[in-house]
């Protein structure tokens, strides 16, 4: 814990807001089956919380693939955006934690490593598309988790400065961007996918119940009239 509090708060969305990585993981399946590939729990592990160019760079070396990447990416954004007009829900406890902080005047954002149109899709989906100061995907930046830039973007589009923002992740990658963001790393473990407690994280909650609303109390006594 730190007695540090934070003007800020940053989302991931799959894996944290939402148990959206099952969802990548199947549309993987999908584009490859025609192929005669499959990926495996293992595999997922090795990739989740990276861009989707990262993934499928090493599926294609995993795999030994030999199509042009561009027709893998677009069946699998093809896929993604198919399976994400199923109704999704939000994890227990994300709904309640983001109306209380809003409640607050807290600045929010979400940083994904999705793209713009995954993400837009999955707000959509889960009633949230209104809940957020700012959205950053990976669409908006150079470089991906872990590298720090969807975090900086997200904290300048607050106008919050990095080291005063609090992040909720639930991946290595995301872990390590947020660090090297200089911003303050949670590790939520409240999806399916859920990760080992990383050694990276400042903190590690196994629910949104267990937030402590106290990390962000002075923006809560500043929001007061």
């Amino acid at each position: 814990m730190t007695d540090r509090t934070f003007r800020a708060v940053i989302f991931d969305l799959d894996g944290v807001l939402w148990d959206g990585e099952p969802l990548y993981h199947e549309a993987f399946n999908i584009v490859l089956a025609p192929y005669g590939h499959r990926v495996s729990d293992d595999d997922y592990g090795q990739i989740i919380g990276t861009s989707v160019e990262a993934c499928w760079h090493w599926l294609r070396d995993r795999f030994n693939l030999s199509e042009p990447l561009s027709r893998y990416l677009r069946a699998y954004d093809e896929t993604v955006l198919r399976l994400l007009r199923r109704p999704v829900e939000p994890l227990p406890g994300a709904r309640p934690l983001i109306e209380e902080l809003r409640s607050r005047g807290v600045p929010l954002a979400v940083a994904s490593a999705s793209l713009r149109q995954w993400v837009d899709a999955t707000l959509r989906g889960l009633v949230l598309q209104d809940a957020f100061d700012a959205t950053v995907s990976a669409s908006d930046v150079d470089n991906s988790k872990p590298a720090p830039d969807l975090f900086l973007a997200a904290a300048r589009r607050l106008g919050v400065a990095p080291q005063d923002c609090l992040v909720v992740e639930d991946t290595l990658a995301g872990v390590r961007s947020a660090k090297a963001a200089d911003m303050f790393a949670i590790q939520l473990r409240a999806a399916s996918t859920a990760l080992p407690p990383l050694d990276e994280a400042d903190l590690v909650l196994d629910s949104f119940a267990d937030f402590d609303l106290s990390l962000v109390a002075s923006v809560a006594r500043e929001a007061q009239p």
